[in-house]
Parts: structure tokens; C-alpha cells; sequence
């Protein structure tokens, strides 16, 4: 049986739900996450073996966000994309060097931030 590869929206979901589930866990029911699905499928459309890429992901809380929490927010959500992609499409992963954050609260107040 030939394993067929996965649909890049398949993925997409598939990591939203994974990603959300482990931010709430480690971090506190406060916090949803969501990739931005633009960049995610840009990123896997015209794949190029040698190349990283960027993702953008907006995170929601109902708390303000402290400076070394949204820190630690980055690096457990980009070793876990990293660790979910393997684990879900390992045909055509591409590795994810960089997160843009888009952080929203719930004062409606949208920062923007790269870290």
C-alpha cells in the first residue's frame, strides 16, 4: 500500500487543533492560537527543498501577555510546529525558522510584533 501524502488544508487544520490543544495545556485555557492559512499554504505551494520559511500566527488572550511568557510562547510553539510537521507530513516538510506573532486581547487592542 502506497502512502498517499496529506493536503496542505488536511495539515493545516491538523496543526491548528494540535497546536491549540498544547498552548492551552502548557500555558492556560486563556490562550487560543491560529495560523494564518495564506502564508502556511504559500509556504508548502511551490516547495523548495533548500528553504525554511516563516509563519504567522496570531495569538489570542484573555489576559495581558507579559514580555517573558509571549517569549516562552514562541519557542515552545516553534519547536512544536517543527516536532507536529514531521510527525504529519514528513514527505514535504519545510522547516519553520521564524514565527510573526500577531497578539490580540481582549481590550480589541491588536499589537503587532516579530519576534
Amino acid at each position: 500500500m502506497i502512502d498517499q501524502p496529506i493536503s496542505i488544508s488536511k495539515v493545516y487544520v491538523l496543526l491548528n487543533k494540535v497546536l491549540n490543544t498544547l498552548i492551552k495545556r502548557k500555558f492556560g485555557k486563556h490562550y487560543s492560537i491560529r495560523l494564518n492559512s495564506l502564508t502556511f499554504i504559500s509556504n508548502r505551494s511551490n516547495v523548495n527543498y533548500f528553504q525554511t520559511s516563516s509563519e504567522k500566527i496570531t495569538i489570542k488572550s484573555l489576559k495581558p501577555i507579559h514580555l517573558n511568557e509571549l517569549l516562552l510562547i514562541k519557542e515552545f510553539l516553534l519547536f512544536n510546529i517543527n516536532t507536529a510537521l514531521l510527525c504529519i507530513d514528513n514527505v514535504y516538510y519545510i522547516e519553520v525558522v521564524e514565527l510573526d506573532l500577531k497578539i490580540a486581547t481582549t481590550n480589541n487592542n491588536l499589537f503587532i510584533k516579530q519576534f
